[in-house]
């Protein structure tokens, strides 16, 4: 897989990510332009239980103890209540044809802000007198 094409499934991942939590209904959030990164919504859903394995992995540290875990847990539940909510719907149907949102119109922006848009101080920050 070349660079530019985890960029893009990396950014349909979050873009599934918003539409979820927009959603609530536990249903994928699908568009047809995805096909050539994710073979189907099945695929897309593998690649979210992947993605939140991943999570709880990277940031639930076992060592800080049982406050600390707990409270990271819930933090990564409340964030990723949409997601959560898609991997339990999906679970519990079918395993071959999980409810799927068809999304229409222009997809979500997830770029960043242009560095034209920066403040950018010349000779530094003017000091009242």
């Amino acid at each position: 897989m070349t660079w530019n094409e985890t960029h893009e499934r990396i950014r349909i991942i979050r873009e599934v990510e918003a539409a979820a939590a927009a959603d609530m209904s536990g249903a994928v959030p699908w568009r047809e332009e995805w096909r050539p990164y994710f073979d189907g919504p099945v695929a897309l859903v593998a690649a979210l239980r992947s993605r939140w394995q991943h999570m709880c992995e990277a940031q639930l540290d076992v060592d800080a103890g049982e406050d600390a875990v707990d409270d990271t847990y819930a933090r990564l539940r409340r964030t990723q209540a949409g997601v959560l909510l898609i991997l339990r719907r999906y679970a519990a149907g079918t395993p071959g044809a999980p409810a799927v949102l068809t999304l229409a119109g222009p997809r979500l922006s997830t770029s960043l802000p242009s560095r034209a848009r920066r403040l950018h101080f010349r000779g530094g920050p003017t000091l009242p007198a």
